[in-house]
C-alpha cells in the first residue's frame, strides 16, 4: 500500500474505510458465514461501482445447490461453459478498454460447474497471459494464517499462548508486546509497523527478520481487542513457523498448507520469514483462485480452524482473513493486497462466496490511471462483475 494499503500496508484501521487512506470504503460487514464440514479433522485449536467499470446482470437460473464455508465439493475438473467464459473475458476486456486498469489477470471457480482463467491488457513487462505470475502482496497472509492454524490443530502451539514462547533464540529480546498468537494473527497485538506513515513492507526497510524487530519502535497500546493492521505481525508469525518447523518459511509452507494439487503457480521468490506478509510472493491467476477454493472450501484446515479464521469479532479482520460481505451483499471472505510505495503499481483481491460456491481472484495493474482510493472501488466492482458473469 502506498500508505496503509492492503498489501495491506501499515496503518490500516478499518475496512469500512479500508486501510484508512489507501483503499476504498465498504458497507458494514454482514454476519459471519457459518462454517461446516471439512476434509480435515475438526480439532479445535460497498463501495459504489465506478461508472467506468462494466457490470454483468445475473440472468434467471435454477437455484444452485446450497454450499457452506468448509463444505465445498471437490475442485471441478472441467471448464465453465463457453458462454460464461465469453462473458468473463468480456468483463476483463471492457475494464481495460475503459482505462480503469492497464492489465488484469483473473480466475473464477464455481463449485460443481468448472473454472475459468483469463487475462487482458499488459503490465510493465509486456502483455499479460494465463501464465503470468503476478504479486500476491498481502493476500498471501492467508497462507501464513492457515499454516499457524494447522500447527495449532497438530498440537504444536496454542492460539492463546504468548507468541514470544515460540520465537527463535535470535529473537529472544522481543517480547511481542505480550500478545498471544491469536492476537498477532488478528492484528490485535499492538505491535506497530516499521513505518506508520507510508506504505512499505518490512523487507524493504530491514534486511533480516532480526533487524525488523531491533528497528521496531516501542508499542503504544497493549494487546487486546483494538484492531491495528501492521505487516510486522506476519513477519513475526513467519519466524514462529520457521522455528517450529526447523526450516525456512517457504519450505515449511510447501510441506504444509501448500502441499495441495493445483498450487504449482504459487512461487516464493523470498525464502525466509520476510515473505510472511506477502513480500516476494507471486502467483498465476488459476493457482491463486485454487488456493482460495481449497482454503475456504475446507480442504486445508479443519472446520474449527475455519471458524477461528472467520471470527471477525465485530470488525473487518479475522485471523488472516477480511470480511468482504459488505461488498457483495452476501457472506464473503478473502484478502486484499497491493504494491508498496516502491513497487508500483498493482492490486489483488481473493474473494470466496461460500453460500454460492464461487471463488474469484483478480490481479490488476493500476498504473497512474486512477487514485489510490478509487482503484479499490474499481477492484471491488470488477470482482462483483466477474461474480455475476460466472453465474450466467
Amino acid at each position: 500500500m502506498r500508505l496503509a494499503r492492503p498489501g495491506l500496508r501499515a496503518g490500516a484501521v478499518s475496512v469500512l474505510v479500508f486501510l484508512a487512506a489507501a483503499c476504498g470504503t465498504s458497507t458494514a460487514p454482514s454476519p459471519v458465514p457459518s462454517v461446516a464440514r471439512s476434509s480435515r479433522s475438526a480439532q479445535p485449536t460497498s463501495a459504489a461501482t465506478p461508472a467506468t467499470t462494466p457490470s454483468v446482470a445475473s440472468p434467471r437460473q435454477e437455484t444452485p445447490p446450497p454450499y457452506v464455508m468448509g463444505g465445498f465439493p471437490a475442485f471441478p475438473a472441467g471448464s465453465l461453459t463457453a458462454s460464461s467464459a465469453e462473458a468473463l473475458q468480456g468483463v476483463l476486456d471492457a475494464t481495460v478498454e475503459t482505462g480503469t486498469f492497464a492489465g488484469i489477470t483473473a480466475a473464477v471457480i464455481v463449485a460443481d460447474r468448472g473454472s475459468w482463467a483469463g487475462a487482458s491488457g499488459s503490465s510493465a513487462g509486456g502483455p499479460l497471459t494465463l501464465e503470468s505470475r503476478r504479486p500476491t502482496h498481502s493476500s498471501a497472509k492467508t497462507i501464513v494464517a492457515a499454516q499457524l492454524l494447522r500447527l495449532a490443530e497438530d498440537g504444536r502451539l496454542g492460539l492463546d499462548d504468548p507468541a514470544s514462547r515460540y520465537l527463535p533464540r535470535e529473537l529472544a529480546f522481543f517480547d511481542a508486546n505480550g500478545a498471544t498468537i491469536r492476537q498477532v494473527l488478528g492484528m490485535r497485538s499492538g505491535i506497530p509497523d516499521l513505518n506508520e506513515s507510508a506504505g512499505f513492507y518490512p523487507a524493504e526497510q530491514a534486511s533480516t527478520t532480526v533487524d525488523v524487530f531491533k528497528t521496531l519502535s516501542e508499542p503504544r497500546v497493549s494487546p487486546g481487542d483494538e484492531l491495528h493492521y501492521a505487516s510486522t505481525n506476519y513477519v513475526l508469525l513467519g519466524a514462529i513457523i520457521e522455528h517450529i518447523a526447523g526450516r525456512r518459511l517457504s519450505d515449511a509452507l510447501r510441506a504444509g498448507v501448500l502441499d495441495r494439487p493445483g498450487l504449482e503457480g504459487i512461487a516464493y521468490t523470498v525464502d525466509d520469514a520476510l515473505a510472511a506478509d506477502g513480500w516476494g510472493v507471486e502467483t498465476t491467476p488459476a493457482s491463486w483462485a485454487r488456493w482460495g477454493y481449497e482454503l475456504y472450501g475446507g480442504s486445508v484446515i479443519s472446520e474449527a480452524s475455519l471458524r477461528e479464521m472467520t471470527d471477525f469479532r465485530g470488525e473487518w479482520y479475522g485471523l488472516g482473513t477480511i470480511d468482504f460481505s459488505g461488498s457483495f451483499g452476501v457472506p464473503a471472505v478473502g484478502h486484499y493486497g497491493e504494491s508498496s510505495a516502491t513497487t508500483c503499481c498493482s492490486v489483488i483481491k481473493l474473494a470466496a462466496l461460500p453460500e454460492e460456491g464461487i471463488v474469484i481472484s483478480v490481479q490488476a495493474d493500476t498504473g497512474d490511471s486512477i487514485s489510490d482510493r478509487d482503484y479499490f472501488r474499481a477492484l471491488d466492482a470488477l470482482t462483483r462483475a466477474l461474480r455475476n458473469a460466472a453465474r450466467t
